[in-house]
């Protein structure tokens, strides 16, 4: 048995190709021939008996393996009688899978949501991107592979990938009856830091696929990581191989991968749109190598909110392929946490969730469907204030508690367990979602211990990746209390929703009570955070010694850690910009003592604000967070004047980049859906009609040109539409810039008229422009 680490692996028609990079640095192809995927199959003797005997005059697609009472039904913990079926050709499980179902749906099928790829992992305990032992013949046959570390090891060692970037710009149109897909590439380039770059900048589409092909044969890069790779640069270079075909009459591959897919790939232009959270999104295509990562930083939660090393952490311990897992939301890794431990342990994971919510009378679900407890502030700005939160709170009650699935309203414990709603929680059984929290939560904690002590040593490296390591792992206990209500989650149920949100609900109001018995008066609360300061009648700050005592206390009494968030100098809840007198839970900003600021729900943090107004709010706040008090804070307001002053005359005189003027926002349906004519929905057509590809969820960029024309048509335009010539309407960015320091200057009681008005007498003259061109908009008189 060798020693090598687990890079990558796929399946086949013929088996599972595994990639390895050995101890000496060599990257090895080695396939497993023996292994095939199974599922579990169970139904009433008529129609599993009809399963049967199809799968009999079939196999060459699966193979009965014979009756299997070993595993145990996950909502009663008891034997099942089940038939294992294995799937003859890896590479084509879903497809068959989907097809046995469409003729069978009166047969249950478990197990047939596990990936083959992760099946294969948790079958020979490999870890991806982790150390193995495997057995080989010399033409790469394997003979034996098991996996030889832990995924909850808070410390391991990954081998130098070798990394290319990919850049480039272009565009992918559609025009003509019928439509035909156009593609312009205006360049491209890769680059591999210390071994050079290359571009290439028109030429025919045959000389760029062969540019990039001798490029990655030169330098065999372990990972291409893209900038739109997924939406742009891959289909692009797909349909220039393509054209590349059609104008030479011979093939001219495009040899991207480091061994010839399975099946051919073609370009795809079309991602899926779909709806999470209350929000409209949409997914890029996905463009995945084989023998090779393909990273698209647009088109990857994690690698935006982790990094690098943040995906590779979620990788290990969800035990699912990189490239898979770094472009799917954070819930496929908490689901492939929960169908790792049940595949372990040998429960039947149910394909189609059948487990339907339980009855509820109206009064019912008023008590029932009340979410997280949230206070509306106290209006206005305060000094000396201190925040405190919970840690990790909802996956903290769902550990302690026990509350899982199939653990809420069971029928053999005493009701009343969960407060308000009185459900059971199972003292017999401990939950499967409840265990599967146990390993993040505490490797969590160990990372977090090791990046304090990489930052007291100075090693900034070390520490950076283990705040990636143990962000990532943040993300998925965010994300495994959302999943627990999911209508789809195969480890949910509305049930063990709740009877979180009642948990929280009784913590933070225990919590609150306490504080105000010791002498604090809550400004705030919401769901797991308080902002407290030393009731009026008592007055004075808070002394460090104090609030830790107070902690102590509140997690003695709760039961849930809490930290200390901070020691805000000043800080101020804001109301609602459309009614005055209504306080709004999650608008507010503040300076702590180091001088750092905290803001929520304001225009610097709002990604559907121009740059300029963004930039330039967050500039007036860092200025603003050198107050020490709250009259130093009104002793700055007119130095906001002025920069409100300086920023108005630079939209008049059209000084702003049109760059930084520009607003980007998601669709929240497809363009041809918009019934009215908001901003959004006129640039959104402008966009489709140009011929470009526009899905709901994705984001659309536009500029304000004359926001008060009576031409809807004419009032903003697609930033791909923009000619040079076009200008901005400066009426229309003044008042979004004056309503950004409104929101810095209410807490210091100036009012700032929302009117703007241009400087110098001038007036606003608007024209009728065409499409392709608009000038002279705004003159002065």
């Amino acid at each position: 048995m060798r020693s090598a680490t687990l890079f990558d692996l796929h399946c086949r028609p013929e088996g599972v190709s595994v990639w390895l990079i050995a101890a000496d640095g060599r990257r090895l192809r080695t396939l497993d021939t023996a292994w095939r995927p199974s599922f579990h199959a169970a139904g009433r003797r008529g129609p599993l008996g009809r399963f049967l005997a199809e799968l009999a005059a079939r196999p060459a697609d699966a193979t009965v393996l014979g009756p299997c009472a070993e595993r145990r039904d996950f909502w009663t913990d008891r034997p099942r009688a089940t038939v294992e079926v294995r799937i003859e050709q890896p590479a084509l499980w879903r497809a068959t899978l989907n097809e046995l179902y469409r003729r069978h749906p009166d047969v249950e099928f478990f197990n047939a949501d596990l990936l083959p790829e992760m099946q294969y992992c948790m079958d020979h305990s490999l870890v991806p991107c982790g150390g193995c032992a495997y057995e080989a013949d010399a033409e790469g046959r394997l003979a034996r592979i098991a996996g030889t570390e832990d995924p909850w090891a808070p410390e391991y060692a990954l081998p130098e990938l070798v990394v290319a970037e990919l850049r480039g710009a272009g565009e992918l149109r559609y025009a003509g009856t019928p439509p035909r897909r156009l593609a312009r590439l205006d360049w491209i380039e890769l680059s591999i830091p210390g071994a050079g770059t290359e571009r290439w900048e028109g030429g025919s589409p045959a000389e760029v696929v062969r540019g990039v092909n001798r490029f990655l044969a030169r330098h065999d890069p372990d990972v291409i990581l893209s900038e739109g790779g997924d939406s742009l640069l891959m289909p692009l270079l797909h349909l220039l191989a393509e054209r590349a075909r059609a104008e030479d009459g011979e093939p001219v591959p495009l040899l991207l991968d480091r061994e010839p897919p399975p099946f051919p790939r073609q370009a795809q232009l079309h991602g899926r749109s779909f709806f999470s959270y209350g929000q409209v999104l949409y997914s890029a295509p996905d463009y995945p190598l084989h023998g090779r990562w393909h990273l698209d930083r647009r088109n990857s939660f994690m690698v935006d909110k982790s990094g690098f090393d943040g995906l590779v952490e979620v990788c290990r311990v969800s035990k699912t392929p990189i490239q898979r897992i770094g472009r799917r939301s954070v819930g496929t890794g908490i689901t492939a946490i929960q169908l790792d431990l049940a595949y372990r342990e040998g429960y039947l994971i149910p394909w189609k969730k059948t487990k339907a919510e339980a009855w509820k009378s109206a009064a019912r679900l008023l008590l029932t469907d009340r979410g997280g407890l949230v206070y509306q502030p106290l209006t206005g700005a305060y000094e000396d204030v201190v925040e405190i939160d919970f840690v990790s709170m909802y996956p903290t009650i769902m550990s302690r508690f026990n509350v899982s699935p199939e653990t809420v309203d069971c029928a053999c414990c005493p009701k009343g367990a969960v407060p308000e709603l009185g459900y059971s929680l199972c003292q017999r059984r401990r939950g499967l979602v409840s265990r599967s929290l146990e390993p993040i939560i505490a490797k969590r904690r160990a990372l977090k211990a090791l990046r304090s002590r990489a930052r007291a040593a100075g090693d900034g490296a070390a520490a950076a990746r283990h705040d990636s390591r143990q962000s990532a792992l943040k993300w998925l206990l965010v994300c495994c209390f959302g999943y627990l209500g999911y209508r789809n989650a195969r480890f949910g149920r509305i049930e063990a929703h709740e009877a979180v949100c009642a948990f929280a609900r009784d913590r933070l109001m225990r919590a609150r009570e306490i504080c105000e018995a010791r002498g604090f008066e809550a400004l705030h609360m919401i769901v797991d955070c308080l902002w407290l300061r030393r009731a009026p009648e008592r007055g004075g700050k808070p002394s460090r010694e104090e609030i830790d005592a107070l902690c102590r206390e509140l997690e003695e009494e709760t039961g849930i850690a809490m930290a200390v968030e901070g020691f805000y100098r000043w800080i101020a809840f804001l109301p609602s910009r459309q009614e005055e007198g209504r306080p709004v839970p999650n608008r507010f900003f503040g300076a702590f003592e180091d001088g750092s600021l905290k803001y929520r729900g304001i225009e610097a943090r709002r990604h559907d604000q121009p740059p300029f107004v963004r930039d330039l709010q967050l500039r007036c706040l860092e200025r603003l967070a050198r107050a020490r008090s709250l009259e130093e804070y009104r002793d700055a307001a007119p130095e906001l004047m002025e920069e409100l002053a300086e920023a108005e005359r630079a939209l008049w005189r059209h000084e702003v980049p049109r760059e930084e003027l520009f607003i980007t926002r998601a669709l929240s349906k497809a363009p041809s859906e918009y019934r009215g004519n908001n901003m959004v929905a006129l640039a959104a057509r402008q966009a489709e009609a140009a011929g470009y590809i526009v899905h709901a969820g994705e984001r659309i960029t536009y500029l304000i040109v004359d926001q008060k024309n009576r031409d809807p048509g004419l009032r903003v335009r697609c930033a791909k539409l923009l000619a040079p010539e076009m200008c901005y309407d400066p009426a229309a960015y003044a008042l979004l810039v004056r309503r950004a320091f409104q929101t810095l200057l209410a807490p210091a009681g100036i009012r700032i008229d929302e009117r703007p008005a241009p400087p110098g007498g001038a007036k606003r003259r608007a024209r009728r422009a065409t499409v392709g061109a608009q000038t002279d908009l705004f003159a002065e008189d």
